[in-house]
């Protein structure tokens, strides 16, 4: 099994980053799984439901962007298995943006 390093470096990405992705499955309850389109990555990837809004409200599947849905995310970790963690929360985005730019 790979380490995170390893993960990290195989998907081209960095903790934190800012990416764009897109809604390719739906889960069940659990949340979604996407493709990260930009930028391009393999690594098989998922946002937990908690992870899909700001709402006090966790959304439910009948909430869940539809499959197709471009979708603005913050990479966050890889999970036993090596998949590859995201948050797209509007406020996990807003506050990597404003991270950065202070850098």
């Amino acid at each position: 099994m790979m380490d995170d390093d390893q993960l990290w470096r195989l998907s081209g990405l960095h903790r934190f980053q800012v990416v764009r992705c897109v809604v390719t499955g739906h889960r069940g309850r659990f949340g979604v799984e996407v493709s990260v389109t930009e930028p391009r990555s393999d690594a098989p990837a998922f946002v937990d439901f908690v992870n899909l809004d700001d709402g006090d409200d966790h959304p439910t599947p009948d909430d869940f962007p539809p499959i197709g849905t471009s979708l603005e995310a913050v990479t966050l970790d890889f999970v036993p298995g090596g998949e590859l963690r995201l948050s797209a929360r509007p406020s996990s985005v807003a506050r990597q943006r404003e991270l950065e730019a202070e850098s």
